[in-house]
């Protein structure tokens, strides 16, 4: 068997990685002056519990590219740090070898995917925001009539489920959930079942939102824990669902919806520019 580079073992675990829907960091070595552990193109994957493919050097540089990797994932927000090796004994730096090096650490992630159950007015207006937010688009319902290329012509995967009314009894649906999965629950009466399948999992979705009232969700939310999803996996659900934008018509709703997407997975604060701008200029000066 022929050998594998250090390229390829790291690109295959990304792309494994993306497969599974998860958010990784790659350090690449961009530039070496002196000397430094690894050339330039050197290359490490970071995982966010800071388990790592390939490496940039070992000991303390490692151990920093780790942390400020992680740093990243964590603001979703890619960036290039420089890392000295002093023989002078400062805290920063990182050996003895005398050089520098510059990492660039990138954020990867994973095509997201919209996962519309419920194939009714609301996800009709909110499949149309999936090709603007560059989402993957998944539709699953009850209803064949309902599940169309016609109908939502920007779906990759449209899924036909049973669904007996009589024992609430849901068919699995043959999906793999991942922390790239978004999912909206938009149903006709078989959320609960839905939102059983969507929560139990040991991975949750990186969004779960039900269409719902205060007190419809009151209601399921007791349904699902007496069912025996645990209290704060049940409280991942986003019910009522969207940002309050004064929303009533389907497609007002569903803009709501893909603005609470975006936030949640940009980490946002989903306030208005207006007031963002505000609060930066009322900041105090110490510099």
């Amino acid at each position: 068997m022929d050998p594998v580079s250090e390229f390829e073992i790291v690109s295959r675990a990304a792309l494994q990685a993306l497969d599974h829907g998860e958010t990784i960091a790659l350090a690449t070595v961009v530039q070496v002056r002196g000397s430094a552990p690894r050339h330039a193109g050197a290359r490490m994957l970071v995982w966010p519990d800071g388990q790592i493919a390939g490496t940039v050097g070992g000991a303390t540089l490692e151990e920093r590219v780790i942390q400020h990797s992680q740093d990243a994932l964590n603001a979703r927000r890619s960036r290039l740090e420089k890392y000295v090796f002093s023989t002078d004994g400062s805290p920063d730096s990182v050996g003895l070898c005398g050089g520098e090096v510059l990492v660039h650490i990138e954020v990867l992630e994973a095509t997201p995917t919209l996962l519309l159950i419920g194939a009714g007015h609301v996800a009709l207006a909110l499949a149309q925001t999936a090709p603007l937010a560059s989402m993957r688009l998944v539709v699953v319902d009850d209803r064949r009539e309902f599940l169309s290329p016609e109908r939502f012509p920007q779906a990759t995967q449209l899924i036909h489920v049973a669904y007996d009314r009589d024992t609430e009894h849901l068919e699995p649906m043959p999906l793999t959930l991942t922390p790239s999965t978004c999912v909206v629950v938009t149903t006709w009466g078989w959320d609960v079942p839905a939102l059983e399948q969507v929560l139990r999992p040991d991975t949750p979705p990186g969004y779960v939102g039900l269409v719902a009232s205060k007190t419809k969700w009151r209601v399921i939310r007791q349904m699902l824990i007496d069912r025996g999803i645990p209290e704060d996996r049940v409280d991942i659900v986003h019910a009522p669902i969207g940002l309050d934008l004064g929303a009533e018509t389907p497609g007002e709703i569903a803009l709501s919806i893909a603005a609470e997407i975006l936030a949640v997975r940009r980490k946002a604060a989903a306030r208005s520019m207006k007031a963002s701008a505000r609060s930066t200029q009322s900041k105090p000066d110490i510099s």
